[in-house]
């Protein structure tokens, strides 16, 4: 543990003095930004502080190593209004392979509204209709290497398309999760979207390469218990912004009803978040449905997100 606390304290300083703790945002310099769109509302709902709490799911979008927590096999799907009339589906599955490992499949899918083309001898518009979006399928694998540590990897296959044009490209996710024997008190650690740079006709672009470090723990109950206030704090470094970070607390009242809130600090439009959840018992089988709302202070229209999940 004390080793463990060391390295993280480590990386958080180096972290810090490389990413740019002054104002200066290194936008522009990746691709695929739709990476960087929460696609669980549970989450968005918690300001995205989630890496540590992976115990459902969708921690295969925040946490891969997190799928070691999963009792049997779970599903989740999602959809998300995103800014000028975009939007965001995105579905995962997963199940437990034996004792120590699991396996889990998911996949966002990014949609544009169609725009009619323009050219320069039709400035005004040809009446053809372009479309654009992008996609991501992945496979990932968790293990519990001891009662208190779990290591996870996610494969990703990315794919832009504009019109005619694609560029694609492979990714790779490395995840930790670390329970402390403290109550519940655990710490996550991921690097997000590694991989070499893609392609879109002549112009190279790099991934959105992120490392996250977050620790959550419940201040009154635990899981399951007939009240549970859970808090969690994250670090998110990017290599093309500056550091941020993320805020979320999430209250269970008789393990049924959920109430979210969250803030994330250093983003240019979104600052507070808000959610709610509601799990149902159905014999041996769970039902979860999640909303949330993330404010955007000006420009774009908040966004709205709805998850159902359950097990099977």
């Amino acid at each position: 543990m004390i080793k463990l606390s060391k390295i993280l304290i480590i990386i958080c300083f180096l972290l810090n003095n490389t990413s740019g703790q002054d104002d200066f945002k290194r936008v522009g310099k990746s691709g695929f930004g739709f990476l960087k769109i929460s696609p669980s509302a549970r989450a968005a709902g918690m300001g995205d502080a989630f890496t540590a709490i992976a115990d459902d799911v969708t921690t295969i979008f925040y946490n891969p190593a997190g799928l070691t927590n999963l009792n049997g096999s779970v599903f989740n799907f999602n959809h998300t209004d995103w800014i000028v009339n975009s939007s965001i589906i995105s579905g995962a599955i997963a199940t437990p392979l034996g004792r120590n490992g699991a396996l889990g499949l998911s996949i966002v899918k990014f949609d544009t509204e169609d725009f009619e083309e323009t050219t320069v001898a039709d400035p005004e518009g040809t009446g053809r209709m372009i479309n654009a979006g992008d996609l991501a399928l992945a496979i990932a694998y968790a293990i519990q290497l001891t009662d208190n540590l779990s290591f996870g990897f996610k494969g990703q296959y990315l794919e832009e398309n504009i019109d005619t044009d694609k560029a694609t490209a492979v990714t790779a996710d490395f995840s930790t999760y670390y329970k402390t024997g403290f109550r519940d008190l655990t710490l996550a650690m991921i690097m997000k979207n590694f991989g070499p740079e893609a392609k879109f006709l002549s112009d190279k672009f790099k991934l959105p390469l992120y490392f996250n470090i977050n620790t959550a723990m419940s201040l009154i109950g635990s899981k399951g218990s007939p009240f549970q206030w859970l808090v969690s704090v994250e670090s998110a470094f990017a290599t093309d912004y500056r550091d941020r970070y993320h805020l979320g607390t999430e209250m269970w009242i008789a393990n049924m009803i959920a109430i979210r809130g969250g803030y994330k600090f250093y983003y240019d439009t979104e600052d507070w978040t808000l959610g709610a959840g509601l799990k149902l018992g159905l014999g041996s089988r769970e039902v979860i449905v999640d909303v949330s709302y993330s404010n955007f202070v000006e420009y774009f229209d908040p966004p709205l997100r709805f998850s159902i999940g359950g097990s099977f």
